[in-house]
């Protein structure tokens, strides 16, 4: 019984210690364990990886100043460019391995060794100028101002402006109406002033401008007058009100005048109440109006409550705009009919918000200066409350006016204000092309031709009312800021070039040549000494320059489809048909940075690499090690493919370049963190001693984290997805 009981003690202690060295054995094959033993490999390639879109962030602004866009701005919304892309990664990949396979290695090597070179070149030749070009601009700054007691009445063209002053008392109200242009800035006194009887009228009559081409007609009540723009004296002038027994009555026997418009033997009138009259005016008889026919306004017109502008842009065609809507009406002379028609409407837009902006002038996207307009072309812009900015284009001379007004799509500027408080179509530089001035609550926004670049802001009150650009006598130019509450207040400063942001591609000489420099010395070291330090400095610049240059081209949700198919690519080429690990194998041979190296051991070398990858068998765990009296001429090193940086990086800089500023930085952060996770998972893969594709795990962390800091910072915006085909 002892024996037995000795013989079971026994056994127990056998079991016992088969047991401990079974713990202790898979202790040694965990993961954990495989993870911690390459725990210098892993950090040395999570450095990497965030090293190399470090690098991209740093030097986007040099590529984003240049629009170096691959395929335009119009581009960067179209998914035709992703699939194209795509395409051209299985052409590279299919030709590699073809080349590989019929034993033209020194062709691939240096084939790749001569784009490599150039695509080095698209990150040292931007480095290098980083370090010297101030992106920083100065602020514009107010030094001057003068006040005037007038009301602002309406801007005339892009560089003067009217005012209205009622002036005398109840006996002798008189309308004083002043002209204010560039000329005006400088000495601080009107162009010229004109005043006008507003009796029988009184102080409380609507007083309504309508601009023409030369000349303005202004209406009281009780008079109609066109004045010369560019001398002040008065054209014409018309009665509208008459007078019996002493007893005065506004308007005349058909309609009201509150508001009109002289034009070329006739005067339109248009009422309050919607109607629109045409008179017949005689030039041998002055002053004297014949009713000849009567229209209608539509009924959401209201021109006394939400009157915003009047112009005629064309002998016959007037653009009227109230805070609802904006038409432009075909003036005809005979209605044609007995009843009272509508007017005839070539053109309607109706607010959703309030329109508190509008313009119309020279496009800039016109094929002619401004000097070559001989009135037959123009652009209609309008800005509304709720931030909305909207262009239409506008061609003359097509029958019966189809399609004389297009929708501008090159004019994208939405959400580019929360709120519109006045558009212009302005020329600051005199160049003869215009530009636009979009003003939101407390800034006015310079942007440039027809790129529509913003180069410069001015800080500007909640009344303001219009910017002037003038130059002085030494060529320097000013800007005037018209504000108006309760009275005019016009400040100024002066405009530098160290106010403008940076346009257009930034080479500089030595800047250009340390560049240039810097990568053949990198790829003359890569060929004659392809050690590890050597192979991952040019695949970190190389990677930073192709993440930057895809980044920029792409909005967001294009790049997000692009890796999503490339994972579906990746996992197929690896698991599937295995020519991925082939051209890994191939890479590897000739020593080429299309990957990146993080040794294990101090004295690891990469020249000596020589295991293939396609022979790595997951199934089998590494051995523990043993010690040994003489190190191993070559240890152990992770590998990482330059596409495994480059796609999560995309979606990173992507972030930074479309998303709004509000948020664009941190969806851009969680972006990487969610890619630095999906790394991590890769990991405990790798750590087995297991080929893997990772763009799946890379790509998906980094689209996750993306979508979670879009959640986060922008709500449901994140998911809107802005793309064509």
């Amino acid at each position: 019984m002892s024996e037995q009981s000795t013989g079971e003690s026994g056994g127990n202690e056998v079991s016992q210690e088969f047991v401990q060295m079974e713990k202790e054995l898979n202790k040694e094959t965990s993961v954990l364990s495989l993870m911690r033993g390459q725990m210098k490999s892993m950090v040395g390639m999570v450095s990497m990886f965030v090293i190399t879109i470090l690098i991209s962030l740093f030097i986007r602004p040099w590529y984003d100043v240049a629009e170096l866009h691959a395929f335009g701005e119009a581009g960067s919304t179209q998914a035709r460019y992703i699939f194209l892309e795509l395409v051209m990664i299985f052409i590279f990949t299919a030709f590699v391995i073809m080349l590989a396979r019929y034993k033209k290695e020194w062709l691939i090597k240096y084939g790749i060794l001569g784009v490599l070179t150039i695509a080095l070149m698209y990150t040292t030749v931007p480095l290098a100028h980083m370090f010297v070009i101030d992106f920083d601009v100065e602020d514009f700054e107010y030094t001057d101002s003068f006040e005037s007691g007038e009301t602002y009445l309406t801007d005339i063209g892009m560089g003067a402006f009217i005012t209205h002053d009622l002036i005398g008392n109840s006996t002798n109200w008189q309308d004083s109406v002043s002209y204010w242009n560039q000329d005006s800035m400088v000495s601080g006194t009107p162009e010229w002033t004109y005043n006008q009887s507003r009796l029988p009228a009184g102080d409380s009559q609507i007083f309504r401008v309508v601009k023409s081409p030369n000349h303005i007609t202004m209406t009281n009540g009780a008079w109609i007058s066109s004045i010369d723009i560019n001398t002040g004296q008065m054209i014409e002038n018309y009665a509208c009100h008459s007078e019996e027994g002493g007893q005065v009555t506004l308007g005349t026997d058909y309609g009201v005048c509150d508001m009109a418009v002289i034009v070329e033997g006739g005067v339109y009138t248009f009422s309050t109440g919607g109607d629109v009259i045409f008179y017949r005016t005689f030039e041998q008889s002055p002053g004297v109006m014949a009713y000849q026919s009567k229209w209608g306004l539509p009924p959401n017109i209201d021109i006394r409550n939400e009157f915003v502008d009047a112009t005629m842009i064309e002998d016959e065609r007037m653009l009227l705009v109230t805070k609802s809507s904006a038409l432009v009406m075909h003036l005809e002379e005979n209605s044609g009919t007995l009843d009272i028609d509508l007017q005839k409407i070539i053109f309607q837009y109706n607010s959703t918000s309030s329109i508190t902006g509008v313009d119309f002038g020279h496009s800039p996207w016109s094929e002619n200066n401004i000097s070559s307009n001989i009135g037959d072309e123009g652009l209609l812009i309008i800005g509304e409350q709720d931030g909305t900015i909207s262009g239409w284009e506008w061609q003359d001379n097509l029958p019966n006016d189809e399609g004389a007004f297009t929708i501008q799509e090159k004019m994208n500027l939405e959400n580019f204000v929360d709120s519109v408080q006045n558009v212009q179509i302005t020329d600051l530089d005199e160049s003869g092309f215009t530009d636009l001035l979009i003003t939101s609550d407390d800034t006015s926004y310079w942007l440039h031709t027809k790129l529509l670049k913003n180069k410069i802001s001015f800080p500007v009150s909640d009344s303001f009312s219009m910017g002037i650009f003038s130059s002085d006598a030494d060529d320097n130019i000013q800007f005037y800021s018209v504000d108006t509450d309760q009275e005019i207040s016009i400040e100024s400063g002066e405009i530098t070039e160290e106010m403008f942001a940076l346009e257009g591609l930034q080479l500089y000489q030595t800047q250009f040549l340390i560049g240039i420099i810097v990568a053949l010395v990198l790829m003359v070291l890569l060929y004659v000494h392809s050690e590890w330090y050597v192979v991952n400095t040019v695949g970190v610049l190389v990677g930073a320059g192709v993440i930057v240059m895809l980044g920029v081209a792409f909005v967001p949700t294009l790049i997000i489809i692009f890796m999503i198919l490339a994972a579906i690519y990746d996992a197929w080429a690896v698991y599937k048909s295995k020519h991925m690990l082939e051209l890994a194998d191939t890479m590897i041979g000739l020593q080429l940075p299309i990957l990146l190296v993080a040794p294990q051991d101090k004295g690891y070398s990469f020249r000596d690499e020589k295991a293939p990858i396609s022979d790595i068998d997951g199934s089998e765990l590494p051995e523990p090690r043993v010690k040994q009296n003489k190190p191993k001429k070559n240890k152990e090193a992770m590998f990482m493919g330059l596409g495994d940086v480059i796609f999560p990086g995309m979606l990173v800089l992507s972030a930074v370049q479309w998303l709004d500023t509000d948020y664009g930085l941190s969806v851009a952060i969680s972006t990487l963190i969610g890619g630095l996770i999906g790394y991590t998972a890769l990991m405990t893969y790798v750590a087995r001693g297991k080929a893997q594709a990772g763009l799946p795990l890379l790509n998906g962390g980094a689209i996750l984290g993306y979508f979670i800091g879009g959640l986060i910072f922008a709500g449901t915006a994140i998911f809107e997805l802005g793309i064509t085909w």
